[in-house]
């Protein structure tokens, strides 16, 4: 038995996809308690979607068709992993492949699996279940585990350990009065306070702890603003040094909030208890009272709402993320005004320069403003510009 896939096969994008593809479908099977024969037709004009990314190659004009098919006739022949049936109603000057069939041979899928290193569904259950077994007193609902169980992490010695640190959430949950994420991910994940920070992570302890997990509080958010006496307007700033020095010119009629990045776009700003704010301020009773009311309150249309950070796609994110909580919310136009103006007189920074080249384009979020005059400009030249290169001192007489 073979034990290693020939190295031409790994380079054929074709085949390669092909055999995944195969075990992909086999897999599937398998989970249904239903098997069937498998067999495929080179067509791009149907199938799958999934499917048509595997005959993908054949499009790509960097790919020689021929050459895939002449290997994959020699693979079908040599290997016998599967057969190929040519297309009987191939018309003159059509491809060869065009309309081929291939048909999976059944025997040949142990060998199929040891070259591509894929266990059966079945395998991967049985060893899941038994790695389970000496924890599943500890978790209200192991069920709640996938069915094949939780792929190895890095950062873990085994399986088993990881599974370990899982069933730990049980006794930290048990014996605490209230627990926030940081706490219980620390404690029981190896000191990785981040470890339960992501939704999924989250939801799978909802799950496996279904009683408990109502002893787990949710992280509140810490939000610093400046609060007039009396506002008429307010304005999200992203980037502190910007927020400071804005506040520091004591607008009398306008409220800033210091969104600290994505922190002030989460869908659970508004939740009474989530957030908590200090002000860079001597606010006054009263004018805490006029904000709570505003940001908790129904009435958010009563007051305009804007964002102002870097002019770049990651600002105009947390501008579409706020928007979830704050609908109403704008671009603020004095301040990125000024922005575009650095942009079009070429004091703007390349992705590459401010290490932003990871940064994803966004088409728009929703702000007229936004989606004509800044999006485009930013596509336009591959620039941005920071907001703290705006002299503050310029929007002074912005700030009503």
């Amino acid at each position: 038995m073979e034990k290693t896939l020939p190295y031409w096969v790994e380079e054929n994008p074709l085949l390669i996809g092909i055999l995944n593809f195969i075990l992909d479908r086999r897999d599937s099977q398998l989970e249904r308690g239903k098997e069937a024969r498998i067999s495929f037709r080179l067509d791009l004009r149907a199938g799958s979607k999934r499917w048509l990314e595997v005959l993908e190659p054949l499009r790509d004009p960097d790919q020689d068709e021929q050459e895939l098919w002449n290997e994959l006739q020699h693979f079908a022949s040599e290997y016998q992993c599967f057969a190929v049936k040519p297309n009987p109603k191939r018309r003159p000057g059509v491809a060869e492949w065009q309309g081929a069939q291939l048909i999976f041979r059944d025997a040949s899928e142990e060998q199929l699996r040891l070259w591509l290193n894929r266990p059966s569904p079945s395998l991967l259950k049985s060893a899941w279940t038994s790695l389970l077994e000496p924890y599943a007193d500890r978790f209200e609902n192991p069920a709640a585990f996938p069915v094949e169980g939780l792929e190895l992490q890095a950062g873990f010695d085994s399986a088993e350990e990881m599974v370990s640190c899982w069933a730990a959430i049980s006794r930290e949950l048990i014996f605490a009065e209230q627990i926030t994420w940081r706490q219980l991910a620390a404690r029981c994940f190896k000191g990785d306070s981040k470890y339960l920070d992501l939704p999924s992570r989250q939801s799978l302890v909802r799950n496996l702890f279904p009683e408990l997990s109502r002893k787990i509080r949710e992280r509140q958010l810490l939000l610093h603003a400046y609060l007039p006496e009396q506002f008429a307007q307010v304005i999200f700033i992203e980037n502190q040094d910007t927020f400071i020095s804005l506040a520091e010119l004591q607008p009398s009629s306008t409220a800033l909030v210091y969104s600290e990045g994505y922190q002030g776009g989460a869908e659970r700003i508004r939740n009474y208890g989530i957030t908590r704010f200090s002000t860079i301020n001597s606010a006054t009773t009263v004018s805490r009272q006029q904000f709570s009311q505003w940001w908790y309150g129904d009435n958010l249309g009563s007051l305009p709402v804007f964002f102002w950070g870097d002019l770049d796609y990651e600002g105009l994110r947390i501008a579409a993320a706020l928007k979830k909580s704050f609908p109403g919310l704008q671009c603020w136009q004095p301040g990125y005004d000024l922005l575009l103006n650095s942009l079009h007189a070429g004091k703007a920074h390349s992705p590459d320069l401010a290490e932003k080249l990871g940064q994803k384009p966004i088409e728009m979020i929703g702000c007229q403003y936004a989606d004509n005059y800044l999006i485009p400009a930013i596509s336009a030249n591959n620039c941005f510009v920071d907001q703290e290169a705006v002299k503050i001192e310029a929007l002074l007489e912005t700030l009503p």
